[in-house]
């Protein structure tokens, strides 16, 4: 404070001493005639004071005004690469506000004086509890691990937190111990309460879980691991095994090694579950143009295979050779919307490689009607646990909305100019024109047995009439024919 206060006297001697050399005494040249100061005209005194008075009086406003832009400048905090827990920017949020707002619970400052939540602090309380009951430490131990961490954990959010010191320690401890004291209850059946108010209710399970993927409701994940750190389980599992057995059955992501990545937040672990099992930094930087690619159903009809990846990692490792699409198998549930969501929002405001965003955009690009998901489905790439394939091609039609514009930024142009390419050629072409035609018959005249047999047998009819036709013609030729002959004769 009292460097900061030093700062902006500093700047206030520094514009007082510009001003006052700008501001000399106007030295005006000439003299005032002598009628005209007969005539009880202002003399040339009076003018001149007249006027730096005014010069002066404007020089001062000016000078109050660079001060106060100098004074905020030095008192602008510190740019910090801790910065990792972002505000979701109004234009995502604007599409679909409830992928980004807890419902159920809070966690961290951002949505702690929400009153619709308040009633879920007393279930964090018991958690805390007992947490303080099998580890080795006390409350007073673990509020010492957030007060000696406070500025890092502060550093962690875009904004500057108005919480101050003890209100900050008390949100952050509370919560995090929740996080991680729900996470060994998840794992550990026989560490959850009889009447457990969390497991032993599905929509309330459901409900947390949903909040804990959003990225405006998160606390940093060193503070998780710190907290565990505590309890005699480290020995036995990480917190990243732990992290991962409370996302696997929804996320089917692959597991993290503890040493292989460093993970800021729980969204941030989510995206780190589906990175692509390529090595980070192979993002199609030669494309020349953000190209995307034609719907399932176009592909199909010029030749282009759909088929289930088998063996990968990452739902992001996507191949096309041979004419044949690889994409590895995605479950789209109610959690789909909101993970991806979050995620999205997460690269866009933190990352340089926009993975989960590429893979967005690819799938717009494949879907555009049900035909798209139903053929996807086929083929194994997707599974549907929503209402209807409508609702699967708004889900994936509405993510990517404003994520990128640059092709640098985007993984899969490559493939997409492939596709493309393979299904201009001629030969693709008039497979697909072909395609199209045998959709149309199937659809207008063989759609049942009735109207297949009613087809066949108008083909039929046409064709004998045709026949009968050409016999008429060659019976009329070959008379003519022959008279013509005995004439001549």
């Amino acid at each position: 404070m009292t460097t900061r206060r030093a700062r902006n006297q500093t700047a206030t001697w520094a514009l007082e001493f510009a001003s006052s050399k700008q501001n000399s005494p106007l030295q005006l040249r000439g003299r005032v005639p002598c009628h005209i100061a007969a005539r009880g005209q202002p003399s040339l005194n009076s003018v001149q004071e007249g006027r730096s008075r005014s010069i002066s009086g404007m020089s001062q406003t000016v000078k109050e005004v660079a001060i106060t832009i100098m004074t905020k400048m030095n008192n602008l905090p510190p740019v910090s690469t801790e910065c990792c827990i972002y505000r979701v920017p109004e234009k995502f949020r604007r599409v679909n506000a409830e992928a980004y707002t807890p419902q159920v619970i809070s966690i961290g400052p951002f949505h702690h004086d929400k009153t619709e939540l308040q009633s879920r602090e007393e279930i964090k309380l018991r958690y805390l509890k007992g947490f303080l009951r099998r580890i080795k430490a006390d409350l007073l131990a673990c509020t010492r691990i957030i007060r000696e961490s406070e500025d890092r954990i502060r550093q962690c959010y875009q904004e500057n937190l108005t919480q101050g010191s003890d209100e900050l320690i008390e949100i952050i401890l509370v919560d995090a111990v929740f996080v991680v004291e729900l996470f060994i209850r998840n794992h550990y059946a026989e560490h959850r309460d009889e009447n457990d108010e969390i497991f032993s209710k599905q929509w309330m399970s459901n409900g947390v879980f949903h909040d804990v993927l959003l990225l405006e409701n998160q606390v940093p994940y060193f503070v998780l691991e710190k907290l565990y750190d505590l309890t005699a389980l480290k020995t036995t599992v990480t917190f990243f095994k732990l992290s991962y057995e409370y996302f696997k059955d929804v996320l089917h992501g692959h597991e993290l090694a503890g040493t292989r990545i460093q993970v800021r937040h729980l969204v941030d672990y989510v995206r780190a579950l589906q990175l692509p099992s390529f090595p980070r930094g192979m993002v199609s930087k030669q494309a020349k143009k953000f190209e995307l690619t034609r719907s399932a159903k176009e592909l199909h009809e010029a030749g282009v295979k759909f088929r289930q990846a088998e063996g990968t990692l990452s739902v992001l490792d996507v191949i096309f050779r041979d004419g044949t699409l690889e994409m590895p198998h995605l479950v789209v549930h109610e959690w789909t919307e909101v993970y991806f969501r979050n995620m999205i929002v997460y690269e866009q405001c933190h990352h340089e490689y926009k993975y989960i965003s590429s893979y967005a955009i690819l799938m717009d690009s494949l879907i555009d009607t049900p035909d798209d998901i139903d053929i996807l489905i086929r083929c194994g790439i997707l599974e549907n646990q929503l209402k209807s394939a409508d609702d699967v091609a708004s889900l994936i039609n509405s993510m990517y909305k404003e994520t990128m514009r640059e092709s640098s930024q985007f993984f899969y142009s490559n493939q997409c100019e492939e596709m493309n390419a393979y299904s201009r050629t001629r030969w693709h072409q008039w497979k697909a024109a072909w395609y199209r035609w045998k959709v149309i018959l199937n659809r207008d005249y063989f759609s049942n047995p009735w109207s297949g047999i009613s087809v066949v047998v108008a083909v039929v009819l046409l064709v004998l009439t045709l026949v009968q036709t050409a016999c008429s013609l060659m019976d009329t030729y070959a008379g003519d024919a022959r008279r013509l002959f005995r004439r001549h004769k």
